[in-house]
């Protein structure tokens, strides 16, 4: 008789860690959370590239990433260029990771509206069955 009580349990304790594991897979992702990561992330990165070409020095200090002035006004590879940079990086990644969330969270409420509407139907169809 114990060992069904723990058996018992053990099924319990699996079904109650396949919830929590299901719950998690389909978690919403913060938009305001995740566009500041990937913002900060984003700026940094600009301004330490722009600052290590910059220091760097020589004839043609950054060409490939002087291409970024075609993209964000204002831009140079120097000391003022890698604020401004940092402050462009910052925009584009936030607005980038909010836009990832924003897209990831959609697709996630269709899928389980789709799939909770597949349910409902099965168990509309299979009412009697269960009779």
């Amino acid at each position: 008789m114990a060992e069904v009580f723990k058996l018992s349990a053990r099924v319990e304790e699996l079904a109650e860690r396949r919830k929590e594991a299901i719950r998690r897979a389909f978690t919403r992702f913060h938009a305001l959370a995740l566009g500041c990561a990937v913002g900060v992330t984003a700026g940094l990165a600009v301004t330490a590239a722009t600052l290590l070409l910059w220091m760097r020095g020589g004839k043609l200090v950054g060409e490939n990433l002087r291409v970024l002035s075609s993209y964000f006004p204002g831009y140079r590879v120097d000391l003022a260029g890698a604020a401004v940079g940092g402050l462009y990086g910052f925009a584009a990644g936030f607005i980038a990771g909010y836009a990832i969330a924003a897209f990831r969270n959609l697709a996630l409420r269709v899928a389980l509206a789709l799939l909770r509407q597949s349910g409902d139907r099965w168990r509309r169809r299979h009412l009697l069955d269960e009779i």
